[in-house]
């Protein structure tokens, strides 16, 4: 019976992430950006009973001291059953994107993606653009 149960655990992936409530992610330019969600967010299938993501986004520039801080709305780039996601700011020019990379087709806790800022309100500007193949984000 353990070597049973011991055979079904070694077919079992390894890969599979529990879900997150924050991203660490480094930028095109060397910057740090995180993003922190108000609940936990499953990477198979974030919008299961929920059609909004509320978090807290964070950048901090590399050469300084300096943090800008938002609170922005995550939602689904294309539909309910869309792994990829996207980020708007609810006060300030905020444009993000995230999107999954997948493992054996499932979704493993790694995400890439670009954030572009432009917040009159607070005169903060960022680009975190991808440019040709290089993502602009990196996160886990």
């Amino acid at each position: 019976m353990k070597a049973l149960i011991l055979a079904v655990l070694i077919q079992l992936p390894v890969f599979a992430m529990a879900s997150f409530t924050q991203l660490n992610c480094s930028t095109i330019t060397g910057d740090l950006v995180r993003i922190e969600t108000d609940r936990a967010v499953d990477p198979q299938s974030p919008w299961v009973g929920f059609s909004t993501i509320n978090a807290h986004l964070t950048v901090k520039e590399d050469r300084s001291n300096n943090l800008y801080k938002t609170e922005i709305v995550l939602t689904p780039i294309q539909g309910s059953g869309d792994l990829n996601m996207r980020g708007d700011a609810t006060q300030g020019g905020v444009y993000l994107q995230l999107y999954p990379q997948l493992v054996n087709g499932k979704a493993s806790g790694k995400y890439t993606g670009q954030l572009f800022v432009n917040d009159l309100d607070q005169r903060r500007y960022f680009d975190f653009r991808s440019e040709g193949n290089e993502p602009g984000l990196v996160c886990q």
